[in-house]
């Protein structure tokens, strides 16, 4: 048996796999930078920077002397077109309130179903992991599996050292490394993480992706002659909770996505009717600050402030997007499948059967 297969379910084989898709998570040796912009970064933050940017560009345009800011048809008729672009976000913000409402309301029976799965759900869990409750705050009871995903993965480490099999026991030790080191890093993250500031959800985003669960069914299915029952038997409720996990992470962002959609909208809204009103008051009254004002810097820095105030809507929709579509396509993968990703499925099973 090649040094190939020997990385089956270890972390180089993984991050080279998946790093061929763009539709599974990235993995954690992407810019911290960007990583910060499209996840981690506070959205206020964020929208004052992207703001600052616009006041900036403005700001460096009209002492350029590009911008006429001494005729009063140009810099209306800019801000009386952004104004204009702001109207659609009542479209926006009704079709944002519409998604969120229609995962929300529900009969009686169907509200019943919902509440029946979550708690066989958390059965189902509380079984796997040897616990009387669950707990109920989001990132608790995710550490709650990923700490018992870490404990079942050490004792397969003792497996691999007592396996007939030394080409199994290699590529287990692999797997043990991998998963041990990922979760460990996870639990850390989850200890103080709370689940309104987004924390629960980005410590698993780029973490126990399908890959893991595959490599898991892999080791299960060609090398089990040479382990004991006891590490089947573990290997078995190791594959369950990786299960587990990739469910309760997507039920997760899916709260999470609900939250941050209704937030989204009651923002907008929000920013949205100030900047209308300030934009059409603007544009009423900027002849007349022509007329007051008259010097050109105080006319420039004017200009760029209403310029970025109506720009404001855009900015919020663009920085909220950015974080709901990168957690959408990093949570692409769920459960045993991998988007994209052109694992070698017959190599183990071919070498099988050439020894």
């Amino acid at each position: 048996m090649g040094a190939d297969e020997s990385d089956i379910g270890g972390d180089k084989q993984i991050d080279e796999a998946v790093s061929r898709s763009d539709l599974v998570h990235e993995r954690l040796r992407e810019s911290p930078i960007k990583r910060w912009i499209l996840l981690d970064g506070n959205r206020y933050t964020i929208t004052g920077l992207f703001s600052a940017v616009v006041f900036v560009t403005c700001v460096s345009i009209g002492f350029a002397g590009y911008i006429p800011v001494t005729d009063p048809d140009t810099a209306t008729t800019f801000v009386a077109a952004i104004v204009g672009g702001t109207l659609p976000f009542i479209t926006i913000v009704l079709a944002i309130n519409q998604l969120v409402l229609s995962q929300e309301l529900g009969w009686p029976g169907n509200l019943a179903d919902r509440f029946d799965e979550m708690t066989i759900f958390r059965h189902e869990v509380e079984t796997l992991t040897e616990t009387p409750v669950s707990p109920a705050a989001p990132a608790d009871f995710l550490q709650l599996i990923v700490d018992t995903v870490i404990a079942q993965t050490e004792q397969l480490r003792v497996a691999a050292d007592q396996t007939t099999d030394p080409d199994g026991g290699a590529v287990v030790r692999d797997f043990v490394e991998a998963v041990t080191t990922e979760g460990e890093l996870v639990s850390e993250s989850l200890e103080d993480a709370d689940f309104g500031t987004f924390d629960a959800l980005s410590a698993v985003l780029g973490h126990f992706n399908g890959a893991h669960l595959y490599a898991s069914r892999q080791i299960r299915t060609h090398y089990a002659d040479g382990f004991s029952d006891d590490a089947l038997e573990t290997l078995d409720l190791l594959i369950e909770l990786l299960g587990h996990l990739a469910i309760a992470r997507q039920t997760f962002k899916t709260l999470y996505m609900q939250h941050e959609l209704a937030h989204l909208s009651k923002l907008l809204l929000v920013v949205g009717f100030p900047t209308l009103l300030g934009g059409g008051i603007f544009m009423m009254v900027y002849s007349t600050i022509i007329e007051i004002v008259g010097g050109t810097t105080l006319l420039v820095v004017s200009v760029s402030v209403v310029v970025t105030f109506v720009f404001l809507p855009f900015i919020i929709l663009l920085v909220y997007t950015f974080r709901i579509a990168s957690i959408a396509s990093r949570t692409a993968d769920f459960g045993p499948f991998v988007p994209r990703v052109d694992f070698e499925e017959d190599q183990i099973s071919a070498e099988k059967r050439n020894e």
